[in-house]
């Protein structure tokens, strides 16, 4: 009884995990998740693979900018760092700019550089049965093998997290009426 009770006071205490200005993840399937993000200057959506083995990639689309973020637990990247990518699917290799992000996180096409303006469209693409696409990277870092083709599925509540965005909405609060049970 007595844990019982100092469970109910521990809920009763402990806010929702989204009032805190995390993500609200919304939706997941085959290694890749959509959130709403509510902290920070501005909201944005998260579209976010995560190989499990300390590899993640994600796109980030707020009303004004897109990210696309790469990332490795393991990584130690010196600020200021730039370098190039070289993408690769069925039928087109590319090489972008890339730049740092945090220590752990490349920043690929950074703001003003050739071919930035098109990462809405990826992502847009990405849904629409893109093949999965190969990362090479400058140095010693191996060839990642980023699955796009799995990402499809999660359209509806990509979508769905866009339409939050365009208005304006915050992250929902867990309530009695959002999730009764």
């Amino acid at each position: 009884m007595k844990i019982l009770t100092a469970m109910v006071l521990m809920a009763a205490v402990l806010q929702p995990v989204s009032a805190l200005g995390e993500t609200e993840w919304m939706g997941g399937a085959r290694q890749w998740s959509v959130g709403f993000e509510s902290d920070g200057p501005q909201p944005y959506c998260r579209l976010r693979w995560d190989s499990e083995i300390g590899k993640t990639m994600e796109f980030r689309q707020s009303a004004n900018e897109t990210f696309w973020l790469v990332a490795k637990n393991s990584w130690d990247i010196p600020a200021d760092t730039k370098t190039e990518v070289t993408l690769t699917d069925r039928q087109v290799t590319k090489v972008v700019a890339a730049e740092f992000f945090d220590k752990n996180t490349l920043r690929l096409w950074p703001i003003g550089s050739k071919g930035s303006a098109g990462l809405k469209k990826i992502i847009k693409n990405s849904f629409a049965g893109t093949p999965d696409v190969q990362l090479t990277f400058a140095g010693d870092e191996g060839d990642w093998t980023l699955p796009l083709s799995r990402v499809d599925q999660l359209y509806p509540t990509f979508s769905q997290c866009l339409k939050r965005l365009e208005a304006g909405e915050k992250a929902k609060e867990d309530s009695a009426t959002s999730k009764p049970f």
